[in-house]
């Protein structure tokens, strides 16, 4: 499964085991990037990337979040937008996706 912004702030079901995916745009060359907050205990981290649209001027692209649900239950994920050196301010923007984890 894959969820992008149009997904921010909704409640969505997986199965257990199931790998889903979280796609969202950003400025790297800018500075902005997307990083995990949290994601709870039901839903692991299995890895993330970032990749340039090599057709677009000005460095944008996507960064996307490979999860696994783990354990049936609820797990809410977490992710906010901003520059690594503006650390303790407000991100520019958040994302949160509500994944309720189904055996």
């Amino acid at each position: 499964m894959r969820f992008d912004e149009k997904d921010n702030g909704r409640t969505v079901e997986v199965q257990l085991d199931d790998e889903f995916e979280i796609v969202l745009p950003e400025v790297r060359t800018a500075g902005f990037h997307w990083s995990l907050k949290s994601a709870g205990k039901s839903c692991q981290l299995l890895g993330d990337e970032s990749t340039a649209n090599l057709k677009a001027v000005g460095g944008s692209g996507s960064h996307t979040f490979y999860f696994r649900a783990t354990a049936a239950g609820a797990c809410v994920v977490d992710l906010q937008y901003g520059r690594s050196w503006e650390a303790g301010s407000e991100p520019n923007r958040t994302f949160s996706l509500k994944v309720e984890v189904r055996s």
